[in-house]
């Protein structure tokens, strides 16, 4: 009986890496940027459904209260707090400090937003502002492609009045001249604190502020469920004044072109067991 060896390839059998959902997030953060807002066709973005649930602490439960101003371009809301929101979870890498919110808006229900998905627009889109923990400030982070993560929900106006929205524009209705600011507690975005947070889907890219200088620093995270709020409610938005005491009608950047290579994924939330 003859003697034969038999050879292996050990590279073939070597043990892969399980994908995780730390390592999903990594690769959504080299994707290519693009400026932003954009137009999504939902149906052919990629289906990830492997990330962690986003985590926010401290918004509506903070135990501080915050500042609504009218800056004269849009409503704007600040925590003066030094124990600021974070978000963590999603695409995002490590936590992300809460800056500010804001809103954008049209004279109509259809213009409003600045994101548009599948090419349904919305009255209005509201904007959560975060920097990454690992800079400084807001200003430091813009300079990078990690700075910022801005979290997106678009405003559908309906007839009856969304209760959750009732502390928010009781703010908005003290604020119509330019430069004037209200406090309001943190009770107010309580609106935000629904199901669809941590478990609702969302499209998320790598993407550019829609204001000056429009740097493309920014992770995108658009929910696709419209949060509802009522026609009176939204109208108090379309009151807030600029300029010469006049209306703000319209604040939003229209979309712009996908480049060559850009991706938008389409993230299907898992709940949490804890």
């Amino acid at each position: 009986m003859s003697n034969k060896i038999i050879k292996l390839n050990l590279g073939s059998m070597a043990v892969k890496p399980k994908k995780t959902a730390a390592s999903d997030a990594e690769q959504i953060s080299k994707l290519r940027a693009s400026q932003s807002p954009i137009a999504i066709s939902v149906n052919r973005c990629p289906t990830w459904t492997s990330l962690d649930p986003l985590k926010f602490k401290g918004y509506w439960d903070n135990v501080g209260s915050g500042i609504l101003l009218n800056t004269g371009q849009t409503a704007y809301f600040t925590f003066e707090t030094k124990s600021q929101p974070r978000l963590s979870g999603g695409p995002v890498i490590g936590e992300y400090i809460f800056e500010q919110m804001h809103f954008h808006w049209s004279v109509d229900d259809f213009t409003g937003c600045e994101h548009v998905l599948d090419g349904h627009g919305y009255a209005a889109e509201c904007h959560l502002v975060h920097y990454n923990s690992k800079y400084e400030s807001m200003e430091a982070a813009v300079a990078h492609p990690d700075g910022l993560a801005v979290v997106g929900f678009l405003l559908e106006a309906v007839d009856a009045p969304n209760p959750s929205f009732d502390k928010f524009v009781e703010g908005l209705d003290q604020i119509r001249k330019q430069d004037t600011a209200v406090q309001l507690p943190s009770q107010s975005l309580a609106w935000i604190d629904r199901e669809d947070v941590t478990s609702g889907s969302y499209v998320t890219y790598k993407g550019s502020l829609t204001t000056p200088p429009y740097t493309e620093c920014v992770t995108w995270i658009i929910y696709e469920k419209p949060v509802q709020i009522g026609t009176e409610q939204l109208g108090l938005l379309r009151q807030l004044e600029g300029a010469g005491s006049i209306p703000i009608e319209r604040n939003v950047r229209p979309t712009q072109r996908h480049p060559p290579g850009h991706s938008v994924i389409y993230v299907d939330q898992v709940k949490s067991k804890l």
